[in-house]
């Protein structure tokens, strides 16, 4: 997500290239329409980002025998912090008319508060929220987190190599680079595949920079080994159309569905090294790369990379029915608004020779300030309501607070926790609503029927955690979860049970992914292997379980932005 060298006689137009596929197959996938691997653009952009970081680094050592990490960060500040701080601000003004303020305002304002500090990838672990990991209109940055932070890992590393002694593209420095790779690769695989080395393993390995770091790395080798290239030109453009085709392939092939990064990022991460590498020699495929067009794009993606999901997800809630005109429409129109990013706010920053030193890191805390401030300005407003309480269940008089509502995974004594309503005596016939989260946002409907049919109502709920008898990847505590529950579906032996989850965000290529797995342990390999999955887990749990009683099931309401 790193644009061109500053330095004319550096700037390679392939590179440009490959940053603009880069950023369309991120968009498109982002849009739903096509490429369910598109997401495969964020690791050519950490390749690239490595590779060019890289050689800027191996310029400076070469000319002045050091590294000068107050330049370094001066030009990241310079670069980085002004387009997303404008990014965020427009995100969270934009929510105040697109997102509703009971908790989807607040959510994006935290974002927000996580984004300014390049922290957003380890929020999005921390987050039990669906809303936080599929709707959230900042979704996107925890990629710009993990990029600032390899930032502030490598200039250090090398800095400490060149110290020793070492110089950074010595075989030497190469080495211990390649290690530090097969590190990160290992684990990123162990931990893309479910093994349990750390909680909540496929996300960490998706979210978390040192089981990314490998893919930086690539590019850094690259640039960091010119001594053990070979002339290559006769080959170069077989194996550059090879490189792009294998690229081409990881997305249209991809889904959520697919180990990642682990094992299956080796493809994009390899093919856009061979493209990288290739692209010193003239040919073919190098022209291609080069091209206006391409390169025009690449221009504009690390701005249009920022402004395009925020807009994708306003489009969706704006215009739910619409699957394919509101999110390319979005898409589209967020091109404008990276042109302005790109032309008004970054270069001229870019580019301003008078602004170093103190000046910079004025800059850098505004950047990082402006957001803060208008993130809480934002939490604060839609803490009013915005003027929409009236459109709450309040005129029932039942509201959420009074449906005794209970979460049992935040509850540590619901023996004691007084959940359970007999508004209209013990007799009374009862009606329990359990699930996920879908269960808690249903509780006012469901509540207010109760209310008008005279049945005493009780909700239990988890997080994350479905009415479901198969095994569940995303939370360790679902199983203890639901034996709570299902402790008190015997209490209470209520006459009508409903159940809501989220159904659709555990099946969905567009949710989760790879979170249902059958009883051996295997995750579902497609989203109709996962739906199968799903139905029959479903109904193991209502038979062995809720035979004897009346179940209804309440399918989740249609959510927009869920890819």
């Amino acid at each position: 997500m790193q644009t061109k060298p500053t330095q004319a006689e550096y700037f390679r137009g392939d590179i440009q290239g490959l940053r603009g596929i880069a950023v369309l197959l991120v968009v498109i996938y982002h849009t739903g329409v096509a490429l369910p691997g598109g997401y495969i653009g964020v690791d050519i952009f950490f390749v690239i980002s490595g590779f060019v970081i890289t050689q800027l680094l191996l310029r400076e050592t070469s000319a002045t025998g050091t590294i000068s990490l107050k330049s370094f960060y001066e030009r990241r500040i310079k670069r980085i912090l002004p387009a997303v701080a404008f990014a965020i601000i427009g995100t969270l003004f934009l929510s105040i008319f697109a997102l509703s303020p009971f908790g989807e305002q607040q959510q994006v304002a935290q974002t927000a508060r996580a984004s300014s500090f390049f922290a957003a990838n380890f929020y999005f672990y921390l987050q039990d929220s669906y809303w936080a990991l599929a709707e959230n209109p900042l979704r996107h940055l925890w990629s710009l987190a993990v990029e600032e932070q390899f930032y502030i890992f490598f200039p250090v590393l090398l800095l400490a190599l060149n110290k020793l002694k070492i110089r950074i593209n010595s075989r030497l420095s190469v080495a211990i680079l390649i290690v530090i790779s097969i590190i990160s690769f290992v684990i990123s695989y162990l931990l893309s595949i479910g093994e349990q080395i750390l909680p909540k393993p496929e996300l960490f390995a998706f979210f978390g920079t040192p089981w990314r770091m490998w893919e930086f790395l690539a590019g850094s080798l690259i640039a960091l080994a010119p001594s053990i290239r070979i002339a290559v030109k006769s080959i170069s453009t077989p194996l550059s159309a090879i490189a792009l085709a294998a690229i081409a392939w990881s997305a249209i092939s991809f889904d959520s569905y697919t180990p990642f990064p682990g094992s299956a990022a080796l493809i994009p991460v390899l093919a856009t090294t061979a493209l990288i590498y290739f692209g010193t020699q003239s040919n073919l495929l190098t022209t291609l790369l080069s091209a206006r067009p391409l390169t025009a794009v690449g221009d504009i993606s690390y701005s249009w990379y920022l402004w395009h999901w925020p807009l994708i997800v306003f489009a969706h809630r704006v215009f739910p029915a619409s699957e394919v005109i509101a999110p390319v429409g979005a898409a589209l129109i967020s091109v404008l608004f990276a042109i302005f990013s790109l032309r008004k706010i970054e270069n001229p920053i870019r580019h301003n020779s008078h602004l170093h030193g103190k000046r910079v890191l004025q800059l850098g805390a505004a950047c990082v300030i402006a957001p803060l401030v208008f993130s809480i300005a934002t939490q604060q407003l839609s803490a009013t309501g915005l003027g929409l309480t009236e459109l709450r269940s309040d005129s029932t008089d039942i509201s959420y607070a009074d449906t005794k509502v209970c979460r049992v995974d935040l509850i540590l004594d619901l023996e004691n926790s007084n959940c359970d309503d007999y508004s209209f005596g013990p007799l009374a016939k009862r009606i329990l609503l359990v699930g996920d989260s879908a269960a808690g946002s249903i509780s006012d409907a469901v509540a207010s029927f109760a209310k008008s049919s005279a049945l005493n109502f009780s909700v239990y709920y988890a997080n994350s955690c479905p009415v479901t008898a198969r095994a569940y990847k995303y939370r360790e505590n679902c199983e203890s979860n639901f034996a709570q529950i299902s402790e008190y579906i015997e209490k209470l032996n209520p006459d009508f049970l409903v159940i809501a989850n989220m159904s659709d965000l555990y099946v969905s290529e567009s949710g989760l992914g790879k979170v249902i797995v059958d009883f051996d342990g295997n995750p579902a390999r497609s989203a109709d292997e996962a739906l199968q999955l799903w139905i029959a887990g479903l109904r193991s749990r209502i038979e062995n379980r809720f035979s004897l009683r009346k179940v209804l099931i309440v399918q989740q309401p249609p959510l927009s932005a869920m890819r």
